[in-house]
């Protein structure tokens, strides 16, 4: 009897080893956003149709879910622009879900000024990151007036992690309609002024080429063309792959370049 006891216990261990360590990788994180997985959302020519899918979503986070990704410690969201139709988000965050477990999408009304927006992105955060033990390190992707609402975000960021603010292809400088419909602090030339933000934020900004950019390049000045405190600037190339790179495909570049995805010229 004794010997029969000593040859199941290890078969017992071993059985409870896969089942946990199965419950570990293979089980998405437990938080309370809308979960889409990434073989749901096709590239090619589905891609306006996965876009739909993304921008269907009501506000808040959607989480991009990649059954691959082993990196639990970091949350990364993408926060789209005015008008998004989505599918240029589609490729980066199937991406991003490889590698981040803890991979959103953030829809926001583009209705509401981009410093209201940022107040609600900051509540949610503080939310959906409460829902995910060991969290430490926030990466947000902001194209075009997403841009606008992460930088305005960037002064809220009272966390002791580390947080990178990516802007993409944004309108930083302001611009008339902006201007007209919220009521946003300004310098005295009219340019757009944004609250400092603590030595914990990193802040970038990734600008396409202003003449290239069919979303700015009929404005006599380049809307992103701003200096700001503690920010990095990088002028995007003219081409990828061969093909102009414009404010849409923008996006794709910069999560490449994050990742460290090489693509050609």
């Amino acid at each position: 009897m004794t010997e029969n006891m000593n040859k199941t216990r290890p078969v017992k261990a071993f059985i409870f080893f896969i089942t946990f360590g199965a419950i570990l990788f293979a089980v998405p994180a437990a938080d309370s956003a809308i979960v889409i997985q990434t073989e749901e959302l096709l590239l090619g020519n589905e891609v306006k149709a996965s876009g739909q899918k993304l921008m269907a979503q009501s506000g808040g986070f959607t989480r991009i879910h990649d059954d691959s990704s082993y990196e639990l410690r970091t949350v990364v969201i993408g926060i789209h622009g005015t008008k998004s139709q989505g599918y240029e988000w589609v490729g980066p965050l199937k991406n991003l879900a490889r590698e981040y477990r803890h991979t959103y999408f953030y829809r926001y009304n583009w209705d509401v000024c981009p410093d209201s927006s940022a107040l609600q992105l900051s509540k949610d955060l503080i939310d959906i990151t409460g829902q995910i033990p060991g969290v430490d390190r926030i990466v947000l992707f902001g194209h075009s007036s997403g841009g606008l609402v992460v930088t305005y975000l960037a002064s809220l960021m009272h966390i002791n992690i580390p947080v990178e603010i990516h802007t993409i292809a944004s309108p930083l400088k302001g611009y008339a309609r902006l201007n007209k419909r919220c009521e946003l602090p300004k310098l005295r030339d009219g340019v757009l002024s944004f609250p400092q933000w603590e030595e914990n934020v990193a802040h970038f900004q990734w600008r396409t080429q202003h003449m290239l950019d069919n979303a700015f390049n009929r404005l006599k000045q380049d809307p992103q063309d701003v200096n700001l405190y503690n920010s990095e600037v990088t002028l995007l190339p003219d081409t990828m792959n061969g093909r102009r790179l414009g404010h849409n495909w923008s996006i794709t570049w910069v999560i490449d370049e994050h990742l460290r995805i090489p693509h050609k010229p």
